[in-house]
């Protein structure tokens, strides 16, 4: 047919095939670089180095407990927001800090839980990492991060971050803080950093991956073999937890392993302070000094303690009572108030407000039959902290 147009020579007899599938590619910096956030922070070497020259020139004279207390008191009263606190319960924070590496902050929303952990280390210049917990948490990989196995990339939370940073910056006291704690349950995502509490302090470490990372064949600096972080010394834990019914109940476990602290009203309002203080800075192994010093110091001995024999007695139809581990907190946790105040006799009022944070605070999960009665009873060794937490039960 004269019209028709003659057919275009096939140059290539594949040409017309369909394309193999190729196999997608891995983005190059993932495969050299699969986790940025920490070659960031490792990359930050000298500005930490010389951040901590600068926390230096503030450097604490002549520490002392009692002149922790005091100075945090002072510095909170005068800031910016003009924070009230006790002495009393400051030396309930701090001794709580020495006794336990989880502080549990607990109350009504609004009166300055998240605050105490935020101006404590402003006063002290060290490092406050906030991390909001979501209802939807579920595991510890909430917490600490995803490895995804076909980009090989790791992705770090900001509470992995902050873990992160802490251990290339062992001298600087760092507090994360568990804003909200129980909107998810606790043993979901936080069991791991439960049992590591237990450790020594050169045992704590937790395994963030399966397979060794390296920044191209460069070891992360704070990662050992390639995929432990270890917790390190200068962490401390706190968190803040309100009590209605958007929330979960924490469980014996975690109050178990934890100091905690009631906040049940507003604290009155400042109206005589003076200029800001500046910040006086308490390295970790000054703290940790303190610490150290007031428990080797203290003889306080709590299985002998006629305060605590009796409170057992009273509470022994409710079946509560404690074991080694509380009985050690509860030690350390005296001694460490008695040293904030070297020169009053606080004993019995430490051995009050710890029996009530660790055991009598208990009887909210009990059903008692005579509660004036019991309360009573607890007037009677003169424990009226205990007393007025027993009248106040059930109210609702």
């Amino acid at each position: 047919k004269k019209n028709e147009p003659e057919a275009a020579p096939i140059e290539n007899e594949n040409a017309l095939a369909t394309p193999a599938p190729t196999k997608k590619s891995v983005p190059s910096e993932s495969l050299t670089n699969p986790c940025p956030a920490f070659s960031e922070l490792d990359a930050k070497e000298e500005d930490f180095k010389k951040d901590l020259e600068s926390r230096k020139s503030l450097l604490v004279t002549n520490p002392s407990l009692p002149g922790l207390v005091r100075f945090v008191v002072d510095y909170a009263r005068d800031s910016r927001l003009h924070l009230s606190y006790s002495l009393e319960d400051m030396a309930d924070f701090v001794a709580g800090l020495g006794a336990c590496r989880l502080s549990i902050l607990q109350g009504m929303s609004g009166t300055g839980k998240t605050s105490l952990p935020k101006i404590f280390t402003e006063a002290i210049d060290g490092d406050c990492d906030l991390i909001e917990v979501e209802s939807s948490w579920k595991d510890k990989n909430e917490l600490l991060g995803y490895y995804n196995e076909f980009s090989e990339k790791y992705t770090p939370k900001k509470f992995t971050q902050a873990l992160y940073k802490a251990a290339l910056n062992p001298e600087i006291t760092t507090f994360i803080v568990l804003d909200e704690m129980n909107l998810s349950r606790i043993e979901y995502y936080f069991s791991d950093f439960l049992s590591l509490m237990e450790n020594e302090e050169s045992q704590r470490s937790i395994k963030l991956l399966n397979v060794a990372i390296s920044n191209q064949g460069t070891p992360y600096k704070a990662l050992k073999e390639g995929e432990i972080l270890k917790v390190p010394a200068n962490i401390f834990f706190i968190g803040t937890a309100n009590r209605d019914e958007s929330t979960f109940v924490i469980s014996d476990k975690v109050y178990d392993r934890a100091h905690t602290m009631d906040f049940n009203k507003r604290a009155p309002k400042v109206r005589d302070f003076q200029e800001p203080m500046a910040p006086s800075f308490y390295p970790y192994e000054v703290l940790a000094s303190l610490f150290l010093n007031a428990k080797k110091n203290g003889r306080f001995d709590a299985e002998n303690n006629l305060l605590i024999q009796q409170s057992e007695t009273l509470l022994a139809p409710y079946n509560l009572s404690f074991g080694n581990r509380i009985l050690k907190q509860m030690e350390d946790y005296v001694v460490l108030y008695e040293a904030c105040f070297p020169e009053r006799n606080v004993e019995n009022e430490a051995v009050e407000r710890i029996l009530l944070s660790k055991v009598v605070s208990k009887l909210e999960t009990k059903t008692i039959e005579d509660k004036e009665a019991l309360a009573d009873s607890f007037r009677e060794i003169r424990l009226e902290k205990c007393a007025d937490f027993i009248d106040k039960l059930n109210e609702d």
